[in-house]
């Protein structure tokens, strides 16, 4: 695929994932046209298998899910690699954290504790305070393990520019 194909990315302002993917993209310096298109619209339907946002389009490859599509990115634009250069463990650690944030950060600090205050379900349309309390103990445990993990770091990753 050609680097002068335009880039195309998907999606609404208001998803840490397309933010991720729009990140990734600054950090390549490279250009790109938004698209700014809802969840499960027949533009998202397009370029993500299930309708969710980010969707990326490059010529023909066309891509769903922020991982890939900015490990796409940094494979066709090698000069300035967000990976990591070192060792096959410091790339499967990587992966990992990039995991854990997706599936259990993601999910508790976005989905059950950010949410309840931003759209709150209530009949007053106040913050659901039960909601909010409930994920307190799950937010503690995830900060826990996220200072344990970089306390315990000899040889912290290289921070990226910009960082």
């Amino acid at each position: 695929m050609s680097t002068q194909t335009p880039v195309e990315i998907f999606g609404i302002p208001q998803s840490n994932f397309v933010r991720a993917v729009r990140m990734a993209i600054a950090e390549k310096g490279l250009s790109y046209e938004y698209h700014p298109v809802q969840p499960h619209s027949p533009e998202a339907r397009a370029v993500h298998p299930r309708g969710l946002v980010p969707g990326l389009r490059h010529g023909e490859v066309v891509l769903g899910e922020s991982q890939a599509i900015i490990a796409y990115l940094d494979g066709l634009w090698p000069d300035s690699p967000m990976g990591p250069s070192g060792s096959l463990a410091e790339s499967a650690e990587i992966i990992q954290w990039t995991s854990i944030v997706v599936t259990v950060v993601d999910q508790t600090l976005i989905r059950q504790y950010v949410v309840p205050y931003a759209f709150p379900k209530t009949a007053d349309g106040s913050p659901d305070r039960a909601a909010i309390d409930a994920v307190l103990p799950k937010l503690r445990d995830i900060f826990t393990l996220l200072e344990t993990r970089k306390a315990s770091t000899a040889s912290p990753l290289p921070a990226r520019r910009g960082c």
